[in-house]
Order: structure tokens, then C-alpha cells, then sequence
């Protein structure tokens, strides 16, 4: 416990955010958090004590260099007491070649213990999925923090990485800003994820005419998106900037109230003729209560099939363990 060490500044900012799971994907979350000024308070959780607070000093060494924040640390989770987000990255890391889905088992077991304990500390934070595999995750972590939990309050990253991937591969195969792009990747955070072209604008302007089928081009984006994190992996051993930057995007949608609109994942149980209690990504309005509600897209015949294909696929595989929860 660090608490001693801790650096307690005069605060401006009353927002407290926990990150459990001090891995490359956690640093970068952090990170993001930290130079972004999103929160008064940021409170790190790991199992690994030791390199724990080698993070912690270091993180609390540049204290300089950005705004008055207060920095607790600790293998217990009483450090995250009163939290008002909880962001939740840890887990086993994922293989070079393996599918998100594959993780499943693995980190269901860690997730069971965080859960009860986050919410000792921090009964109404609003809690934030990283861990992989994203969808699945979320969907357990709603269900261990029981029914008497808002809906809503615990929702996953989800796509919103792979469409600022999408929105960017487009703008660059047009030579435009990324900004001027805009367009979602709803689904898996995964392996089938599902392009929405009907959803794609350049500017005001939609990139497909009404029926017009995309290109080979632009399949080959789409492609390049679901290929994106695995080419990391390969070459670094491990993605962490990017998660990290998208997951403060959402962070800061959540503390400040924003109701932006982006895509998350979150139960889809009804939508699209799914039957199943699966957590998969559409575009949602954030708030600090989490996602506010969901934003439907029209989808043609065939990207409402292939959502519930997706949707199926999830299921199969969260099944086994859905009922021993």
C-alpha cells in the first residue's frame, strides 16, 4: 500500500478513476487518463506489488508536468474506494495469433474476483471493460455485479477502437483528415466485426449510394481493421497506446456528462431479432451513468444477419459458462 507515499496536491478536480490491471494495456490507459487531465485522482490495482510501485513513482515523478493529481496505489482494493469510474484491463495477455475468444476462460476466473470487490469499495462507480475478449467480459462482469446493479453501468471499450481504425484507414485511402470521416464498426470487438457502410460519411456527403455494394477497396480497409491489433502484436509483443487513448476518450465522456455517442458494447438482447443475453457493439449515448441508451441504426437485411451470426458465435462460446456465474 502506497498511501503514505501517495501524492495528495491540491486538487481541482474531484473525479476519481480506478484502473485495475497494471499491464501495457493499463500503463497506456493511465497514461491517456493522466495527460488529458481527466481526474483529480487516479488509483492503480495490481496483483504485482513490487512493479506496482515502480509505476507509481514513476507516474507520480512527473507530477510536474501536468495538472494537481493525486496518485494511490495498492495490491487491496481499498485504494479505490468512492470511485467514479472503474476501468478494468486486467487479464491474461492475449498470444500472437490468438482469437480474443480463446481468452475467455482464462480471464472469466480473474474477473470474478475483481467484480465483488470494486463494488465493496465503489457501489456506484460506473464500470468500464477493457479486458479481452471485450464483449464476453462485459457480459460476465454485468452479470456477477448481480440485477439490482443499473443497466448500463457496466459496459466494454467495445469498437470504438476499430472504428477510429475504420474512420482512419478511410481518410487515408482519400488523402483527408481522419476527423472528416465518420462511420461505425458495430459487433465483435474482434474477429467479426461488422462494417456498417451505410453508416460511412465524408463530410455530410455518404460514401456508398443507397444498394451500392462496397468495393474491393474498401473491403480490404475493413479487413486492415480486423487485422490491425493482431500486426501490432507481431511486431511489439502487445498493443497498449491506442486502447489506451480510446479508452480516455470514453473516460471522459463518462466523468464530464457528455452523452457522446459511440460505439460500445452493451447487452443487445431484443436488437436485431438477437434472443440471447449477449453484449455486443452499437452505437450508445454516454453518460456518467454509462451508456444512457442505445442509438439503432437502420442496417440492411444482410448486416442484420450478420449481427446475429455474430451475435450466435459470442453466445456459443459464453454459454459453458454462463449458468456457473
Amino acid at each position: 500500500y502506497l498511501g503514505a507515499e501517495a501524492i495528495a496536491m491540491t486538487n481541482f478536480n474531484s473525479n476519481k478513476v480506478t484502473v485495475v490491471g497494471m499491464g501495457q494495456v493499463g500503463l497506456g490507459c493511465v497514461s491517456a487518463i493522466l495527460n488529458q487531465d481527466i481526474c483529480g485522482t487516479i488509483a492503480l490495482v495490481d496483483i504485482n506489488k513490487e512493479k506496482l510501485q515502480g509505476e507509481a513513482k514513476d507516474f507520480q515523478q512527473g507530477g510536474a508536468f501536468h495538472q494537481t493529481t493525486t496518485f494511490l496505489a495498492s495490491d487491496q482494493y481499498d485504494v479505490s474506494e468512492d470511485s467514479d469510474l472503474v476501468i478494468i484491463t486486467a487479464g491474461v495477455a492475449q498470444k500472437p495469433g490468438e482469437s480474443r475468444l480463446s481468452l475467455v476462460e482464462r480471464n472469466a476466473n480473474i474477473l470474478k474476483n475483481i467484480i465483488p470487490e470494486v463494488l465493496k469499495y465503489s457501489p456506484e462507480a460506473t464500470i468500464l471493460i477493457v479486458s479481452n475478449p471485450c464483449d464476453i467480459m462485459t457480459a460476465i462482469a454485468a452479470k456477477l455485479a448481480g440485477p439490482d446493479f443499473p443497466q448500463g453501468k457496466v459496459f466494454g471499450a467495445g469498437t470504438t477502437l476499430d472504428s477510429s481504425r475504420f474512420q482512419m484507414l478511410i481518410a487515408s485511402s482519400m488523402d483527408l483528415d481522419p476527423q472528416s470521416v465518420h462511420g461505425y464498426i458495430i459487433g465483435e470487438h474482434g474477429d467479426s466485426s461488422i462494417p456498417v457502410w451505410s453508416s460511412v460519411r465524408i463530410g455530410a456527403l455518404p460514401l456508398l449510394d443507397p444498394g451500392e455494394e462496397p468495393c474491393d477497396t474498401l473491403k480490404a480497409i475493413h479487413k486492415a481493421v480486423v487485422d490491425s491489433a493482431m500486426d501490432v502484436i507481431k511486431l511489439k509483443g502487445y498493443t497498449n497506446w491506442a486502447i489506451g487513448m480510446s479508452t480516455a476518450y470514453l473516460a471522459k465522456a463518462i466523468l464530464n456528462d457528455t452523452r457522446l455517442i459511440s460505439p460500445v458494447s452493451t447487452c443487445v438482447r431484443g436488437l436485431y431479432g438477437v434472443e440471447d443475453d449477449v453484449f455486443l457493439s452499437v452505437p450508445c449515448s454516454i453518460s456518467t451513468n454509462g451508456v444512457q441508451r442505445v442509438a439503432v441504426l437502420p442496417l440492411t437485411a444482410e448486416e442484420e444477419e450478420t449481427f446475429r451470426r455474430c451475435a450466435k458465435s459470442i453466445w456459443e462460446v459464453q454459454k459453458p459458462i454462463w449458468d456457473s456465474l
